[in-house]
């Protein structure tokens, strides 16, 4: 460990006097190169850091960006780190692919129907307190003060829809670093993946209702239009991408790691463009092939597995030096005291609701849910672009909150499965 904190050190002293160098240069690289080079390289030494002080990798590929970013030390460009959204689209498929390999037919008949009805049940409780907190602020919140009740009775539901969500990408990437296996860890998979397409059709609906309460009509089937297809769409094109992946093992079956890498970016690219979501569609991919065939979703495991590494280092490192610290600021105690609320109420409801054949779920579960990432990000942007005379206040605020949820999130969530017990071994995928 000693050694890596040296190496990390040093690296960020190069990058210090690289940064200098380059404002005194115009042609000292892009912004873009910059960035990917000196994340992927700070956060491969960060993530040893971290395991050698016992936190998830993750934590420490967040953190290392969080300090070279250009919201703090500022060594990194702000360009840059915009110029790496394409590697935060090709990280969210090959999670949710590895995801879908998880999910067997069997899985499902155990677990399905108690998660479907824990998930509602916490996303329910979670919104209602958020909901109840954000219309209390209303005199103290300058987006939503000038607002007629209505209108920020439906501000705040969308607002609380949004910070509902859980973090399946975080989730997994735990999970498959610390090699975790057992009934909890499938419990948690499965809610944090169920609960995030609850929080998709309603966010379709919160944004109609709030659309209508500003004079801009509720069109329902215009609505329902738009999340069937996001829903059904991608797992069309999943199911196509699963029977395009089994066909190229079982016919070229060579460099099947190039071969996922550069189908996964293509997926990524494809479905955002068709208004899909990659994360459905690369767990719907996997899901079939495990079940179609699961010698060859092992296979897709293992290939994802020896590829991921640089992948998932820079996408957290990236997500890290993304976080707007300066949000914080600017929000920080109605941020704060909606992220303790929050977590207060998925404490309460995993405490009360949980499966009681299973100690493990009431004490440890909630832990699990606390993290956000990529989803949430992706709903706050879309507040700002659908809602701008007040959406990009309403991003600031959640940004506040996911920039806790993201360094607290994946910490407690290795605590859960340490305490479940199914962590099977330290090192598990060096994936996350």
């Amino acid at each position: 460990m000693t050694g890596s904190v040296f190496r990390l050190g040093l690296l960020m002293v190069l990058l210090a006097g690289i940064t200098q160098a380059r404002g005194l240069r115009a042609d000292a690289g892009t912004p873009v190169l910059l960035a990917a080079g000196a994340l992927l390289l700070c956060g491969l030494f960060a993530g040893k850091v971290a395991k050698g002080m016992g936190l998830p990798r993750l934590t420490g590929y967040l953190l290392v960006g969080v300090a070279v970013g250009p919201y703090a030390l500022g060594f990194i460009p702000g360009a840059g780190v915009k110029g790496l959204e394409l590697v935060k689209g090709l990280a969210v498929s090959l999670i949710a692919l590895v995801a879908g390999t998880e999910l067997h037919l069997g899985l499902l008949r155990r677990v399905g129907a108690r998660v479907a009805i824990l998930c509602a049940t916490v996303c329910g409780i979670t919104f209602c307190v958020c909901f109840g907190t954000m219309v209390a602020l209303k005199p103290v919140l300058p987006f939503l003060t000038p607002m007629t009740m209505p209108q920020a009775m439906a501000v705040s539901a969308l607002v609380a829809t949004v910070v509902v969500s859980f973090s399946p990408t975080v989730t997994i990437a735990i999970v498959q670093e610390t090699s975790a296996r057992g009934s909890f860890t499938e419990f948690l998979m499965a809610l944090v993946i169920i609960g995030d397409l609850f929080v998709m059709v309603a966010f379709a609906l919160a944004a109609g209702l709030t659309r209508a309460s500003f004079g801009g009509g509720l069109d329902l089937g215009a609505l329902l239009g738009g999340v069937g297809w996001e829903l059904f769409g991608s797992v069309g094109v999943g199911a196509l991408l699963a029977i395009a992946m089994l066909l190229y093992m079982r016919g070229v079956n060579r460099e099947l790691p190039l071969f996922l890498v550069g189908l996964s970016f293509a997926s990524a690219e494809g479905g955002a463009r068709l208004h899909l979501s990659p994360l459905l569609i690369s767990l719907a991919a996997g899901a079939l092939i495990a079940n179609l065939d699961e010698r060859e979703g092992a296979r897709i495991h293992q290939a994802i597995q020896r590829a991921g590494l640089p992948v998932f280092a820079l996408f957290f490192a990236a997500a890290g030096a993304g976080l707007k610290l300066d949000a914080l600021v600017t929000v920080g105690p109605a941020a704060a005291l909606l992220v303790g609320l929050r977590a207060l109420a998925i404490w309460l409801a995993c405490r009360r609701f949980a499966p009681a054949d299973d100690a493990r779920l009431k004490r440890y579960l909630w832990m699990g849910l606390i993290s956000q990432a990529g989803v949430t990000f992706g709903l706050a942007a879309l507040v700002t672009k659908t809602f701008p005379s007040f959406g990009p206040q309403v991003e600031v605020l959640i940004v506040a909150m996911i920039t806790a949820h993201e360094l607290v999130g994946p910490v407690l969530t290795r605590r859960a499965l340490s305490a479940s017990g199914e962590i099977r071994a330290d090192e598990g995928v060096e994936s996350a």
